[in-house]
C-alpha cells in the first residue's frame, strides 16, 4: 500500500486552504505537498528544522518549568503532599492531572516552533488545508468509540479465554460518585490535550522534521512510532509491541488522510476510556500505566484485530467525504470592486 503523493481531492470549499496574509512572512507548502512535507516550504534551509525542534524543546522546557512552580504553590497551600519515586504528589487526582498537563504542554511549543521558526502557518501541523478539519474530527470520533468498545470486549474475551493475570480487579472497590465525578471531570479536560499533543510530537512533528529532507514518509513514521513507545517509560515486549503498532497503524492514517484528526480521536477516546475506567476503582489511577506499557498479550491481540478495522473505515469515510491528502490550490479574499465617482 503506498502511502506517497496523492493528488488533492476534488471539491469541498471548506477543505480549502486559506493563503497567508501579504506580507506575513509565513510561507505555507506548495499545492500538493502530502502531509509529511509541509514543512519543506520555500524557506526551508537545513538548519530549520533543527534548530526548530531545539526551540521547541526549549520553549516546553520553559512551560514544563513555570508550571511545576505554580502546581507546587498550589499544592502547598490545598495541603496536598509531594510524591515520592516518579509521583509528583501523593494525591493520585493531582498527580494525574500533574502528568496530563506536563505531557499537554508539548502542544504550544511545536506550534510556537513551526510559525516562529520555519516561518509556516502553525496549523499546517494539524492538516493539510492549514486548520484542524472539526467537521471531519468528530466523525473520525464516532468511529473511534466503536473501536474502543469493541477493544475492551474483544480484549476481556481473549481474557477470560486464556486466563491472563493482567490486573487483579477482584479486591477493588467502588470509589465513591464524589471521587469518581471529580476525577472524571479533571480527564475529560486534560486527556483529550495531553493525548492531542502526543499526537501533534509523534505522528506530526517528527514525521514533518523527517519530511524536509525525504521524501517517503516511513522514516517519519517509523521513528515518531519508536519515540513514542520509548515515551511511555519501561514496558514488556507484549506493551512496546502495542504501542509501537498503535502509533504504526496512526502514522499511516495520518499521511493517508492529510492530517490528525483520525489519529487525535482514537487517541483522545482510547485513553479516556481507560482512564475513566480506572478512576472507578481505589486506586486506578496509581495504575492506569500498566494500560499502555505492562500490556499483556492479549490487548496486543485485540489490538491487531481493531486497529486494522478502524483504519480500514475511516479510508473509506476520507473518500466518501472527500477529505483532502494534499495541500490544495489556495483561495484568497475577492478584491472589492473599484468604485466610480
Amino acid at each position: 500500500m503506498s502511502i506517497h503523493n496523492h493528488a488533492p481531492a476534488e471539491g469541498i470549499p471548506r477543505d480549502g486552504a486559506q493563503a497567508p496574509p501579504p506580507n506575513s512572512g509565513v510561507i505555507a507548502a506548495p499545492a500538493g505537498a502530502p502531509y509529511h512535507r509541509l514543512a519543506r516550504t520555500e524557506r526551508h534551509r537545513w538548519w530549520r528544522p533543527l534548530v526548530a525542534t531545539l526551540v521547541a524543546l526549549g520553549g516546553w522546557g520553559l512551560c514544563l518549568f513555570l508550571l511545576l512552580v505554580g502546581l507546587g504553590v498550589a499544592a502547598v497551600l490545598a495541603g496536598v503532599k509531594w510524591g515520592t519515586g516518579d509521583q509528583l504528589f501523593a494525591d493520585p487526582l493531582w498527580d494525574t492531572a500533574a502528568w496530563l498537563l506536563i505531557l499537554a504542554l508539548m502542544l504550544p511549543a511545536v506550534l510556537l516552533a513551526a510559525r516562529l521558526v520555519q516561518r509556516r502557518p502553525a496549523g499546517t501541523l494539524s492538516s493539510v488545508t492549514g486548520r484542524l478539519r472539526w467537521r471531519w474530527l468528530l466523525v473520525c470520533l464516532g468511529v473511534a468509540v466503536a473501536a474502543t468498545l469493541l477493544l475492551s470486549g474483544l480484549a476481556t474475551v481473549f481474557i477470560y479465554a486464556f486466563g491472563a493475570g493482567s490486573y487483579d480487579s477482584a479486591s477493588a472497590g467502588w470509589v465513591g460518585w464524589p471521587t469518581f465525578l471529580s476525577a472524571a471531570a479533571m480527564l475529560v479536560l486534560l486527556v483529550p490535550l495531553q493525548a492531542a499533543a502526543e499526537e501533534y510530537v509523534f505522528r506530526g512533528w517528527i514525521p514533518q522534521v523527517f519530511g524536509c529532507y525525504l521524501r517517503t514518509p516511513w522514516v517519519g513514521i517509523i521513528v515518531g512510532g519508536l519515540l513514542f513507545a520509548l515515551d511511555h517509560g519501561p514496558s514488556t515486549l507484549w506493551g512496546f509491541a502495542d504501542l509501537l503498532l498503535f502509533s504504526l497503524v496512526l502514522g499511516v492514517l495520518v499521511i493517508r488522510t492529510g492530517g490528525l484528526e483520525a489519529a487525535i480521536a482514537l487517541h483522545v477516546v482510547n485513553n479516556l476510556f481507560f482512564f475513566i475506567n480506572s478512576a472507578a476503582v481505589v486506586g486506578g489511577l496509581n495504575s492506569t500505566s500498566v494500560i499502555a506499557a505492562d500490556a499483556f498479550w492479549e490487548l496486543l491481540a485485540a489490538e491487531a484485530i481493531v486497529l486494522p478495522l478502524y483504519a480500514w473505515v475511516v479510508l473509506r469515510l476520507s473518500h466518501r467525504f472527500r477529505i483532502a491528502r494534499t495541500t490544495p490550490e489556495p483561495t484568497r479574499l475577492a478584491k472589492p470592486a473599484a468604485t466610480t465617482a
